[in-house]
């Protein structure tokens, strides 16, 4: 059994529509869940995320409801270490109301 190897970011909450911009220095697998999925995700058990293999930086991911969410930057099986990495918030998008 291969060993984790993942660096975790939580936040206690993240409006739905808002983006991950996740910045990297080699590639790593993304991970955006919620707890639940989070949980089995560490017990090694079935879970969904949104996300996916991430080769060129900067890779988005879009938060597709509101709530806790949980991003795993997974190494394991990948053959790398010591990828570096940033992530930041982006508000979503309001309308722009024409004047009128």
């Amino acid at each position: 059994m291969t060993t984790p190897n993942f660096t975790e970011h939580h936040w206690d909450f993240l409006e739905r529509g808002s983006v991950l911009v996740v910045t990297l220095s080699g590639p790593a697998i993304l991970r955006l869940m919620d707890p639940e999925n989070f949980a089995a995700f560490q017990d090694g058990a079935d879970y969904d995320f949104h996300g996916g293999m991430a080769r060129k930086a900067p890779y988005r991911i879009k938060v597709p409801m509101s709530g806790p969410w949980f991003l795993a930057i997974d190494l394991t099986g990948l053959g790398v270490r010591g990828v570096r990495h940033g992530v930041s918030v982006e508000s979503p998008q309001k309308p722009v109301e024409s004047p009128q």
